[in-house]
């Protein structure tokens, strides 16, 4: 790699700020710490928020001294399943004025304290705004937003990438925060011209989906539920009316609905919580040991019927092979005391991703999560060489949707039919907090109370059957 002295201005000024660390004179840094400073600012709920700011700002220099080396303990905290170190790629999304930038920032530093470098990839599409493309531009012709959204997709492709094989060669554990991800731009045009894209650069929709990233974070826009901090001022390239920034928002929740990880976080509490909660996700995401929460799952008493469903979902096949446990205890002595882990095969539309997960709780009662995308030859290499003959083969078939700004799932437990009967389908919430809200093309009944809180269904005993006077009141929304 060339010395990052050596580079342009301007490309020295981007990877100091994202992430990579060239050696700047007294002048840059003064300039990059500038830079920082006012994107900092890129965000709703600006006049509550800048003492806060400010003290956070305060609290990370106390805390992170400069050189910020990891300790051994993190270190072997964050590798992953294969040994190696840990890499974590996350999107942080939404519609605008919902809180990324300010989120990029909370994350960077949380990551940092708990033994993380990390790295931002800044949104292309942004860096083609501010630097000379107009939005009269893109609307002259379909022509031209056909090439704006290709080179805004091969461009962040290319950055991402490039980001990903930085973090590689240092070895070290890592987190990646993506300003937008790849998919973003499917929000903005026509489904067929998305299409036409991809198929054009040989790309399919569940790679990029589930392929490239471990989660998705979309922060809503504060022009749903927190309209009195809706602004324009605060970012010079933002242009959108209210109506239209809940549009958008609504439609890039859509294009991502299906991932695994996507997690819808609103403005049902004030800006400290809504950050609060993506931090809590994160935390569980690269497997910091967290306080159990309650499981949002709960029974359907019917099969539900995907013809009636009033919102668009995205059906993926699942396939799960249990694999041996591992139980080490962690670095800091703590034991493990429940265990599971497997590898999982997603399909859809003949598309497959892959991804292997380990769940833990351990002695003092907290739980830690791993989860890392794998390639089809690690999939078959762990599901034939690793598998658990006492556990069964997992296959189910799930329906992702979105409604009232909430991701769910719903899964139909193909491969339990002998333990729990024919007809077993389950609603999985993601989401942290807040009350559901039930789309009223579903029949909810019970909620799923798991004692451990962590075992799927083909490792723990049958569940006893509904009793239908602890249903959950079902809760109907006008659409």
């Amino acid at each position: 790699m060339a010395d990052p002295s050596s580079l342009p201005p301007s490309l020295a000024a981007a990877a100091s700020t994202n992430g990579v660390a060239p050696s700047l004179s007294a002048e840059e840094e003064a300039a990059a710490a500038m830079h920082n400073h006012l994107h900092l600012h890129d965000d709703p709920y600006q006049a509550q928020d800048d003492d806060t700011s400010a003290a956070a700002a305060s609290d990370h220099h106390s805390q992170h001294p400069k050189d910020e080396r990891t300790t051994e303990q993190q270190q072997l905290q964050h590798q992953g399943s294969d040994g190696q170190p840990r890499l974590i790629k996350i999107v942080l999304t939404g519609g605008p004025c919902g809180g990324k930038t300010t989120a990029l920032a909370r994350l960077s530093d949380f990551f940092r304290t708990h033994g993380f470098r990390v790295f931002t990839v800044p949104e292309a599409a942004t860096m083609l705004w501010s630097n000379g493309v107009a939005l009269a531009d893109v609307l002259a012709s379909k022509e031209t937003q056909f090439y704006f959204q290709d080179t805004v997709l091969e461009f962040q492709v290319h950055l991402e990438d490039g980001v990903e094989k930085i973090a590689r060669s240092l070895r070290k554990p890592a987190v990646i925060l993506c300003d937008r991800g790849s998919l973003d731009g499917a929000a903005y045009v026509s489904k067929e011209m998305w299409e036409r894209l991809l198929k054009g650069k040989g790309l399919e929709t569940l790679p990029i989906r589930e392929g490239r990233y471990d989660a998705v974070f979309h922060l809503v826009t504060a022009a749903m539920g927190a309209e009195s901090y809706y602004s324009l001022l605060n970012n010079v390239t933002r242009t959108e009316s209210p109506e239209f920034a809940r549009e958008m928002d609504l439609k890039t929740q859509g294009v991502w609905n299906g991932h695994p990880k996507h997690f819808v976080i609103d403005n049902s509490t004030d800006f400290e919580g809504k950050l609060a909660r993506v931090q809590n996700q994160a935390a569980r995401l690269v497997g910091l040991p967290q306080l159990p929460r309650g499981a949002d799952r709960w029974y359907l008493r019917t099969p539900p019927d995907p013809a009636r469903f009033t919102v668009p979902y995205e059906k993926t096949h699942v396939r799960k092979v249990y694999l041996f446990n591992v139980g080490k205890a962690l670095p800091d002595g703590r034991k493990v005391s429940v265990e599971y882990n497997y590898v999982e095969e997603r399909s859809q539309d003949g598309s497959v991703a892959y991804a292997h997960t380990s769940k833990q709780r351990l002695d003092d009662g907290h739980e830690a999560e791993l989860k890392r995308i794998i390639d089809e030859r690690e999939f078959h290499s762990r599901a034939t060489s690793m598998a658990d003959p006492s556990r069964k083969e997992v296959k189910q078939t799930r329906y992702s949707f979105l409604w009232a700004q909430q991701a769910f799932v719903v899964i139909d437990h193909h491969s339990d039919g002998e333990k729990f009967g024919p007809d077993l389908f389950t609603l999985r919430r993601q989401a942290e907090g807040g009350e559901p809200q039930f789309p009223p093309f579903l029949d909810v009944g019970e909620h799923i109370e798991d004692e451990d809180g962590l075992f799927p269904f083909p490792t723990r005993p049958a569940p006893s059957p509904v009793k239908k006077k602890a249903a959950v009141v079902k809760v109907e929304l006008k659409t």
